[in-house]
């Protein structure tokens, strides 16, 4: 645009003092025409470029999404098409789910089995405590017993082989008791054997069971977010790896705009500053925007970790940084992802003269973009 309004103003320059000869081209008017284009020049460079900066190269960027099948083996169905705008939670395609329902009705047989077996661990805790029950019935008869014949004993009314036959049996069912209640204990730790308020092998079948459903519902991939799939090759009967990226999704939910700017004047932007930018694909239009942030780092200067000390050639100086707009999508001017235009932000320290003039700036090359704009 500093061309085109430098060949323009030497064009009039020349029209007014050479071709028409309206004025004596003297020392006065030299001194004149001249100076003009110097301090239009200086303005452009110092005023202009420190105030307001300027970009001419913006770009729309939204999220992408690498959509990729949590499960591979072949896609069954394909449901969008390219571009078509579809809402979050929208089936995308669906992989195979034929093994995965196979596993989902094994699992559920194995879950019933489950079921069973802590319902027979409780029946075995059941009978375990009756057996325990029972023992200890006739030992506390069995040591009445004892207690009478040890009594009738001491006067002899009753024999010691007697007392003693009597005395083994009270040692044989104390014995009895103690494995008996060894085998209620451990009937009990098989049955109270729980995780969370599930027994251990319901929980295990349970969670198997989980898995596999959720592997079958993913073999439905949905969108993330509103959106829509851009170059859509995949085609039902395709096979495709586990977590292989075979669709780009692109978010519509949120637009920015990435404009790079040169460093001269960068610092004075503040979040929240006012900008405006113009796109090629919508000529003589200017839209008002907002500076969110500056991105305070370039990629030409990071350093990769290594054992090595810095190569001085592979580091390169940044020479511009990337400042990132926001602006309110017009539903007549909807934003197109990776749509380039031009961006003017204005410094909350600019004077309205620069303002006015940067304006103009934009405006101008705006409606260049009505047939060819070779001066961006």
């Amino acid at each position: 645009m500093e061309l085109l309004v430098t060949v323009a103003y030497f064009f009039l320059v020349r029209l007014v003092f050479f071709d028409f000869k309206l004025l004596k081209y003297n020392l006065f008017w030299k001194f004149v025409t001249i100076g003009l284009w110097v301090a239009a020049a200086m303005t452009e460079v110092i005023f202009l470029g420190q105030y307001t900066p300027y970009s001419k190269s913006l770009a729309v960027q939204s999220y992408v999404v690498q959509m990729a099948p949590e499960v591979g083996g072949l896609v069954k169905e394909v449901y969008v098409t390219p571009n078509q705008p579809v809402k979050k939670g929208t089936p995308l395609f669906q992989m195979d789910p034929t093994i995965w329902k196979y596993e989902v009705d094994q699992l559920e047989a194995e879950l019933q089995d489950a079921d069973t077996d802590v319902a027979e661990l409780n029946q075995q805790v059941a009978e375990a405590r009756a057996a325990v029950h029972r023992v200890e019935a006739s030992l506390e008869v069995t040591r009445v017993t004892y207690a009478q014949l040890a009594a009738a004993a001491a006067t002899n009314a009753v024999s010691l082989v007697r007392l003693e036959q009597v005395e083994k049996q009270v040692l044989v069912l104390e014995a009895e008791l103690e494995s008996a209640q060894a085998v209620l204990r451990g009937a009990q730790i098989a049955f109270e054997s729980e995780v969370g308020d599930q027994h251990t092998a319901v929980a295990k079948a349970l969670a198997a069971l989980n898995r596999v459903k959720y592997h079958l519902e993913k073999t439905t991939v949905r969108a993330p977010s509103d959106g829509y799939v851009a170059n859509l090759q995949l085609h039902p009967g395709t096979f495709v790896m586990l977590k292989q990226p075979i669709m780009a999704f692109v978010s519509t939910e949120k637009f920015w705009l990435g404009a790079i700017v040169p460093q001269r004047g960068i610092h004075r932007l503040r979040p929240g500053d006012k900008a405006q930018v113009a796109f090629e694909m919508y000529p003589g239009k200017v839209f008002d925007a907002k500076v969110d942030n500056v991105v305070w780092a370039a990629g030409d200067t990071q350093g990769v970790p290594s054992g090595r000390l810095p190569d001085m050639g592979q580091v390169r100086a940044a020479r511009v940084y990337m400042v990132r707009l926001e602006m309110e999508q017009d539903p007549d001017y909807p934003l197109r992802f990776g749509a380039s235009g031009l961006a003017a932000m204005y410094s909350s320290d600019a004077a309205d003269i620069l303002i006015v003039l940067r304006q103009i700036e934009l405006q101008s090359e705006s409606f260049l973009n009505y047939l060819y704009n070779p001066f961006e």
